[in-house]
Parts: structure tokens; C-alpha cells; sequence
């Protein structure tokens, strides 16, 4: 019951988020919605960056075995506060270079900077919730901001507002959403072991790279491509990356499960390869669907002005296919704190910049690279996962054995 009404949630929510990219590209234009991409490959760093900080939280918040004496009651989620402020302003001070980079307002710039610290305080919040086992709570916060973007937005686009209005709805959104989270979680204690500890900046770390790792393309394509592939290439990734869906769902119900359960092998084969194998067939239905009919697909919901983006659709979809799958083995990652993964994709981070780099703007073999870039991370990160997973086995078997 509990998984069904994520599910539901979750589902709500990408329609949600769905709906608000296609309101604003039929709006926009390729050229601006590809720029509203790039403030999205901020603020979704930020957001899936923050989603590190709810991670700790919520594995923090399960796994403690006496709520009343190991939490603390701070109203107030101070390493949230430090991390979000900081991350805000470092963007801020950036914002005439990115912006200068991006060809836009440093307005639109300072926004994204803006949702940092109240997606960090955001994220806090709804890891309580997610921590003490109410998953249908945490997920409705989420599918709740969302669904606010949507009611801001369509207004705004209507009125012929432009790319500030879309930038400035995900503000708005992200603050009256934190505010309800704060709300919600005002009851549940906080963990008393702060998120600044060598497992929480390996949570961290993990997060935020794979986060830019999955989001940087937009980026790059915006900086290094013409003006109207970048926009043609960003109506594909929203679409391609409604597949990281299923893992979030997952997460949000399983992180806490893993926790409770650290080294329990079968468990914890049982939680990986459903989570992997749900991924890899999202990955490929994924992939079949758009090959058969991805022309009508984007002419539908796009409209004439994005007929070159149907044949980008395979070919991203093929590139993305190990990154969803690394989705969802992310969840294991976290549980378990690897610091071999930690380092592993904070390499392909720098990898990643010098082959988009390299290749744009021929997207085509940017697109080969980065694929190629998330076939090795796989076979690595999986290495790590099954490692870990034989010591703790091993381990048990041993204590038993005394």
C-alpha cells in the first residue's frame, strides 16, 4: 500500500514536471527553451544535488535505533542552511561569467541561485519524513512543488513573459513547497550527527556528480552548439530523462529499507537487482517505443518548430540508457557510503567536461562518448556494489561461525 501510493505520487509528479516543459517549449521557442534548459542544468543540480542532503537525512533518521535519545528537535536544519547558502552564493558570484557563457540575463542566473538554499532546506525537511517511514508524505511534498510550478507558470506563459516568468515560477514554487515540508516535518526529530562526517561528504559527493553527470549535457550543448540544436537536443533529454522516475520512486522507498538492513546480503541482492533490472527495462521500453514512433511523438507534443529533434531521439535515448541504470544503482551507492564510487564519478565529472569539450558541436559523437562514459561507470559501480555486498556476507557467516 505504502509503495502504491509513491508509485501514484511520483507518477503525479512527472506528469506534473512534464506538462510544465511542454507549456513552456510550445511558448518559448527552441532557442529560449534551450536556455531555460541550461537554468535547469543548475537548478537540477542543485535539486538532485540537495536530494544528497535528503538522502543522509533519511539514513540517518531510519537507522537510528532510539529516535528520543540519538535525534535532536532543531527546528531550524543548519547544515542545509550552510550548504544551500553557500552553493547560492558561489552561483551568484559566477553569475556574469555563466551568464555571459549562456548568451542570457545574470537575472535568469541569480534565480537558479535563489532555489539553491531553499531546495537544500527543502530536501532536509523531506528527508525526516522519508526517514521515519512515511514515503507517501516525503513524495507528495515533492509531486506538491511540481504541480506549483505548472499553476505558476501557465499564467505567466500566456502573458508572454519569457523565460524569466518559467525561471521565476520554479522559484516560487521551491519556497512555498519548503515552507509546506517544513510544516509537515515539524514533528519529526532530527538526526543529531551532522551531514559534515566523511560518510555524509561521500553521500554528498555521489550525489551532486552524478546529478551534474546526467544534467551537464544540456549545459554544454547550450555554450558550444548552435542555438537552435541546443534547443532541439533539450526537448529530447525532457523526455528521455521522465525515465529517472521509476529509481527516484525507488529511492524513496527502499533508502530507508537499506539502511535498517546494512549487511543482510540476500536483502540487499534482492533491493539492488530489483532496483537495476526496474531501471534497465525502463531504459529499453524506453528505447523501443521511441524508435517506432518518436516522429509523431514530437510533433505532438512539440509542435512543427522541433521536427529536427525526432531524429535526436534514439540516439540520446541510446546514450542514456547506462545512466538510468545508474540511477537506479545509486541507491545502493548511498546506503552504503562507497567512497570508491564517490571517487569514481567525481573523475568522470572532469572525463565528461573534456570529451563534450572535444567533440561539440558534433552532437553525434559527443552523444557515442557520453554513452561509452556511462557503459564503464557501470561496469564499475556495479564491481563496487557486488563487492560490497561478498564482504558483508562474508562477515556475517564469520560472526555466526564464533
Amino acid at each position: 500500500m505504502a509503495l502504491s501510493a509513491v508509485a501514484v505520487a511520483s507518477a503525479v509528479g512527472a506528469v506534473a514536471a512534464f506538462v510544465f516543459q511542454i507549456v513552456t517549449a510550445r511558448s518559448l521557442g527552441t532557442a529560449d527553451f534551450g536556455l531555460l534548459a541550461a537554468f535547469f542544468s543548475i537548478v537540477n543540480v542543485a535539486a538532485i544535488g540537495s536530494s544528497a542532503m535528503q538522502n543522509s537525512v533519511a539514513v540517518e533518521t531510519a537507522a537510528a535505533p532510539r529516535p528520543d535519545a540519538t535525534r535532536t528537535r532543531r527546528r531550524i536544519p543548519t547544515d542545509a542552511l550552510v550548504i544551500g547558502v553557500g552553493g547560492g552564493l558561489v552561483v551568484a558570484a559566477l553569475a556574469p561569467w555563466i551568464a555571459d557563457a549562456l548568451g542570457a540575463n545574470p537575472g535568469i542566473v541569480l534565480m537558479a541561485a535563489g532555489t539553491i538554499p531553499l531546495s537544500f532546506l527543502f530536501a532536509s525537511f523531506v528527508g525526516r519524513i522519508q526517514g521515519s517511514g512515511r514515503a507517501d508524505v516525503a513524495v507528495g511534498w515533492s509531486t506538491a512543488s511540481l504541480l506549483l510550478r505548472v499553476l505558476f507558470v501557465a499564467p505567466l506563459m500566456a502573458l508572454g513573459v519569457g523565460v524569466g516568468g518559467a525561471a521565476g515560477a520554479v522559484l516560487a514554487a521551491t519556497c512555498l513547497a519548503t515552507i509546506g515540508a517544513a510544516l509537515a516535518a515539524r514533528s519529526v526529530p532530527g538526526p543529531a550527527r551532522t551531514i559534515f562526517t566523511l560518510d555524509g561528504a561521500t553521500i554528498v559527493t555521489i550525489t551532486v556528480a552524478l546529478a551534474w553527470l546526467t544534467s551537464a549535457d544540456v549545459f554544454f550543448l547550450r555554450m558550444l552548439a548552435p542555438a537552435d540544436i541546443a534547443g532541439s537536443y533539450a526537448s529530447v533529454a525532457v523526455l528521455v530523462k521522465a525515465a529517472f522516475i521509476l529509481p527516484s520512486t525507488l529511492s524513496l522507498y527502499l533508502l530507508p529499507r537499506f539502511a535498517r538492513n546494512r549487511g543482510r546480503s540476500r536483502l540487499t541482492w534482492l533491493g539492488v537487482g530489483v532496483s537495476v533490472l526496474a531501471s534497465a527495462g525502463v531504459a529499453v521500453l524506453l528505447l523501443g517505443v521511441f524508435a517506432v514512433a518518436g516522429g509523431p511523438i514530437i510533433n505532438l507534443l512539440y509542435g512543427p518548430a522541433y521536427a529536427r529533434a525526432a531524429s535526436l531521439l534514439v540516439p540520446v535515448v541510446a546514450a542514456y540508457v547506462p545512466w538510468i541504470i545508474l540511477q537506479g544503482l545509486l541507491i545502493q551507492l548511498i546506503a552504503d557510503a562507497s567512497r570508491l564510487a564517490a571517487i569514481s564519478l567525481s573523475v568522470a565529472v572532469i572525463v565528461q567536461a573534456v570529451l563534450f569539450v572535444w567533440f561539440l558541436p558534433d552532437v553525434a559523437a559527443a552523444l557515442i562518448a557520453f554513452g561509452v562514459l556511462g557503459c564503464v561507470l557501470c561496469v564499475v559501480l556495479i564491481t563496487v556494489v557486488v563487492a560490497k555486498i561478498n564482504r558483508s556476507g562474508r562477515s556475517v557467516i564469520d560472526e555466526q561461525s564464533s
